[in-house]
């Protein structure tokens, strides 16, 4: 096999495999678009709380928040699957996961499901959607 003929080969295998990681992110052929992996529905909630990791302390601007989960953008440098500390309502911290962080924004996932009363002191009407448990 020629130089030329194992590069196209190499080519080829490349190509196909960008098209299978593509596929994997987009939840089935390249133009359908990525699926939606949320539980429950969420409400804007443009507020600022503090975020706790272990001693440090930290400002995050929530964007956006439901009974299993939170987004927004923080001060603190966290990895995914760190666990992280909310306050919502002082003086109690929520436990939540980062599932996700692109510089400093970051996806959470609430240890334990806010309950709707809580989600309608935070932001009321948000709760009207939220199902009852």
């Amino acid at each position: 096999m020629s130089e030329d003929q194992l590069f196209g080969a190499c080519l080829v295998k490349l190509s196909g495999l960008a098209n299978n990681i593509l596929s994997a992110f987009t939840g089935g052929d390249g133009d359908a678009g990525p699926t939606e992996r949320r539980e429950e529905p969420r409400c804007a909630f443009p507020h600022k709380i503090i975020i706790r990791q272990r001693k440090a302390l930290g400002i995050m601007h929530l964007r956006n928040i439901s009974r299993t989960g939170a987004s927004g953008i923080t001060d603190m440098p966290l990895a995914i699957g760190s666990l992280v500390f909310l306050e919502l309502k002082r003086p109690h911290f929520y436990a939540a996961e980062v599932i996700w962080a692109n510089n400093l924004r970051i996806g959470l996932a609430l240890a334990k499901p806010l309950k709707p009363e809580m989600l309608e002191r935070l932001d009321p009407g948000a709760a009207k959607d939220a199902p009852a448990v």
